[in-house]
């Protein structure tokens, strides 16, 4: 399952870290594999940036590789774990590795980008970051909207991956919070789908 786009900076990271943390408490055994040249994926997991395989936050693995040219390793030492899916943070690319699933995420500045994002995968997701219009990609399989939350950026900021931010305060956080388990309910049926092929 990787998380990647054209462009940095539309949160990419922050939803890889989280989607690790709800796949492993609600869906299946899964690790993180942080695939960009600044591991902060692995930084919002409790890890440091060394590479190698690594216990992160729940014990969650994380595997620091720093590029997309070396995931095989990470993955296979994921399957020695039997873990039954990895959760991959890439760097920005125009054109993804070959995944069962890619979520695009991009923010509004980066829909400009989205005719030359290519994504190599049977199942594609469009995630419109930071936004509150709907936004269409003639590849994917499922869009969702995630309004702009301070309580994320906070989390971030903090280095704490934002599925763990709680602020019953926050109207914009709850509706953050209920678009991300839709997000995570989209992957969930694709997850499922393809552990029946």
């Amino acid at each position: 399952i990787g998380f990647c786009f054209v462009k940095g900076g539309t949160g990419k990271t922050v939803l890889a870290s989280s989607s690790v943390l709800y796949m492993t408490a609600a869906v299946a055994a899964a690790g993180l594999i942080d695939a960009s040249p600044v591991p902060t994926a692995a930084r919002l997991m409790g890890v440091d940036a060394a590479e190698g395989i690594h216990a992160g936050r729940e014990e969650v693995p994380v595997a620091v590789v720093r590029s997309p040219d070396r995931l095989d390793p990470a993955l296979r030492a994921f399957e020695e774990m039997r873990l039954d899916a990895a959760v991959i943070d890439l760097p920005p690319l125009h054109k993804t590795p070959r995944l069962d699933v890619v979520m695009a995420v991009t923010d509004l500045p980066g829909m400009e980008f989205l005719g030359e994002f290519k994504a190599d995968a049977r199942h594609v997701i469009l995630v419109l970051n930071m936004a509150e219009e709907k936004a269409k990609y003639k590849d994917a399989t499922a869009t969702v909207t995630l309004p702009y939350s301070p309580v994320v950026a906070r989390a971030y900021a903090r280095r704490i991956p934002p599925i763990l931010a709680h602020s019953p305060k926050a109207p914009r956080h709850g509706e953050w919070r209920r678009q991300f388990f839709t997000l995570m309910k989209e992957l969930e049926k694709i997850v499922k789908k393809e552990a029946r092929r």
